[in-house]
This record gives C-alpha cells, structure tokens and sequence, in this order.
C-alpha cells in the first residue's frame, strides 16, 4: 500500500510493446536495473508500469531491440495537476479543506463513556464540563490522569476508570462496584468497617489488626480490620501503637430485601400514522434546523436520531446531524393480563439482579415471589448475598497516642 502511495505521489507511465522478441527488452530493462511492475502479456502485447524518469532511460534498450513502448496511460498525482491546472478552485479549496482537517486534528470533539450502568453518559460527560473537560478543548490540556483520579474521588462507587484520547476522541471506559476505594487511594490512617449487619465468610487481612473471624456476626459500624498495630515487647508489654491503612479481602453473607409492584391497569399509547420529520445539524454545538415542521398533535413522541461525522473511527469532527420526528399517538386504557404482567415483574427483577452482579455481588438463594393481588402485581422476597459490605473509616489520633511520662517529673526525694 505505502509503495502504491509512493508510485502515485511521483507519478508512472502504464506502456505497451510489441514486436520481435518483446521478452529480449524486459530482460535489458532487468539488466539495466530499470524498474517495471506489474508485467502482463495478451498475445504478441506486453503491457507494464514504470516511472516517467525510468522512461527517459530507455532509449538505449530501444536502439538495441528496436522496439519503440507505447505510453498506454499517464497515472499519478503530477498528471492529475496538470489535467487540472485551471481548476484553481478546486485545488485551493482542497489545501483549505486539508489544513482544516488538521487544525481540527489538535482538538478533542468526542466524549465517548463506556461501561457503567448506574450513571449514564450524559451526566458523565456534564460532570466532565464542569471540570473543564469539554468537547472542543485542546488536546495538550486533557490530563487523562488526572480525570481517571478526578471521576474516583468524586463517585466512590466506580471501582475502576480509565481515560486515554484516540483521535479526537476521549474515551472514558468506568466500571462501577458497591466495594469502597482501595487502599492505595486512602491518604490516611483508616479501619476497615462493616456497612450493614451480615455474617463474615472470609477473611484475609493483608494490613492492620483483624477483629472478626469467619462466622461471626456484625453490625453495621462495627470494626472489621482495625487501622491500628500494636507493638509489643518481649513480655508482652504494649511499646507502641502504629496507625496504618488496614487492606483486606473481606466477604460477607448479607441480604437484600426486595419489593415491587404496580398496577394491572395502564395507558397503552398507540401510535397513529401521522408523523413530522425535522432536519438539522449541529456545528461547534450549535444547533441549526434545515427544516423544523410545526404540529398540532395533541400527544405525541419525539425521537431523536443523531450521528456524528467522523473521516475514522478515531477522528470524529465538530459536526453532527440528525432528524427529530415528532409522532402521534392516543391512550387506550388497558389492562396486563397474568402472564403479561409476570413476565414484566421478571424482566424487572432481573435487572435488579444484574445490577447487584455487575457491583461484585454473589447471589446465593433468591427467595424473591411474583403474586396478583387485588389488581396489583406484587414481587418481593429476600436474596441472600455474599459481598465485600465494608468501606473506611478514618482512625482517629486519640486511638493510637500513647501519652508518654515525663522522666524530668516528679519527687526525687
């Protein structure tokens, strides 16, 4: 590809010969080390390709074979210019399209959030704007670092952030997790903490002081891993106290009690055939419509298609364009039937349980039971858990002091 590009940019000659002994003149050519490429032949004709300067070299060969090539065609940017030398236009609004595409290169013009399921992107991306992350900044003033520690502080249920610019495009990929930050972002001395009643499972304690074993149960606030050591003396004598940052891998049986309902009765909206069709596009986030069509519908739906325009995958541009339909509809009163309504209070149900799967959750028994009860579909039940449920908590200087006496003090007498 890149020689192909090479060949073009310098420009070649597609040539045909013929007569006595064609094969004698590609042999010379060979001998001479004059490059041509892509040899055919159709009968007595050969037919190949070779650069305009190679050309010019062949008289010799042409004395000694007497074979005269025949330029077939003149491929190659050069010759694309001179075809078009008085298209000046055409050639200065290309070099200005160009020098566009480049200038806009400097610039991030996509935010794109992946993963995550709790916060949408689009209040990522307002959280990213107000810390001056913004669609149109340049890229030499986006710190991907700093936004991975910036969206950690600020949300402490993401577990995991990465940020990284392709293209024009920052790509900010999340995963959320109930589990507190991990040690290495505490700044401080901390215990690790139960967050709700459970019973412990496991317990492996890398850093601090266990206070529970396996099997024990706690309540929510209690200590789990305290964030203090104790430094003993040969006789078991208390020398010091030394606060650090308790790490350990923790899980714990809890559970989670579910319940919801809703009605049987609902307003089914049924979509007439009458629709309006509008046009725009936005440049710089600025919105303009080519075309924006009234309605005088008494209920009706917006949908909205946009796109971005993008040269790659990576190299999105500061323009998007889109259609918004406007689409009506009547309410019909309607009513579930059984089967229709269990199958919704599934559907609900399973994305709870994905939810709590997608945070590190481990389901072990759900005990969760679908009902229809005076019109009402009812789910509830208990799903027991398994789970890290701790986060920290700061220890407090008071816990670890040890006021030392003052050996200048006191009675010598």
């Amino acid at each position: 590809m890149l020689i192909k590009l090479v060949n073009w940019l310098r420009g070649y000659l597609i040539v045909q010969i013929r007569g006595i002994s064609p094969e004698r003149f590609i042999n010379l050519c060979s001998y001479k080390k004059i490059f041509i490429w892509d040899i055919s032949n159709k009968a007595d004709i050969y037919q190949f390709k070779i650069t305009v300067k190679n050309f010019k070299n062949l008289k010799p060969i042409i004395k000694k074979t007497g074979i005269v090539p025949r330029i077939n065609q003149k491929r190659g940017f050069p010759f694309f210019l001179y075809r078009n030398r008085k298209r000046k236009g055409f050639f200065i609004g290309g070099f200005i399209c160009i020098l566009l595409v480049y200038i806009m290169s400097f610039f991030i013009w996509n935010i794109s959030i992946l993963g995550g399921s709790k916060y949408t992107p689009e209040a990522m991306v307002k959280f990213l704007n107000d810390n001056k992350v913004y669609t149109g900044i340049l890229k030499k003033k986006v710190d991907c670092q700093e936004i991975e520690e910036t969206i950690r502080l600020a949300y402490k249920d993401i577990g995991w952030v990465s940020a990284e610019i392709k293209g024009t495009r920052l790509i900010i990929k999340i995963t959320e997790t109930n589990m507190p930050a991990p040690a290495e972002i505490a700044i401080a001395p901390s215990h690790m903490i139960a967050t709700k009643d459970a019973i412990v499972q496991k317990i492996i304690t890398r850093t601090g002081t266990p206070m529970v074993k396996p099997g024990d149960v706690i309540k929510k606030g209690d200590i789990l891993v305290s964030g203090i050591i104790t430094i003993k003396g040969d006789f078991e004598d208390i020398l010091d106290l030394k606060p650090v940052i308790a790490s350990a891998d923790i899980l714990c049986k809890s559970y989670y009690d579910y319940h919801e309902e809703f009605s049987m009765d609902y307003i089914k909206k049924i979509f007439t055939d009458e629709k309006k069709k509008g046009y725009y596009f936005t440049l710089l986030g600025k919105k303009i419509f080519l075309y924006n069509p009234s309605n005088s519908y008494n209920r009706y739906d917006i949908i909205v298609e946009e796109n971005t325009l993008h040269i790659t995958d990576t190299f999105y541009l500061p323009l998007r364009y889109g259609t918004v339909t406007a689409r009506e509809y009547v309410q019909k009163e309607s009513t579930y039937s059984q089967d229709e309504a269990i199958a919704i209070a599934k559907a609900r149900l399973k994305r709870y349980l994905d939810r709590l799967i997608e945070n590190n959750v481990l389901i072990i028994e759900n005990n969760v039971t679908i009902s229809i009860e005076n019109n009402t579909c009812i789910a509830k039940g208990r799903i027991i858990v398994e789970e890290p449920a701790w986060e920290y908590k700061i220890v407090d200087e008071s816990e670890w002091r040890i006021e030392q006496p003052d050996e200048h003090n006191g009675d010598n007498n």
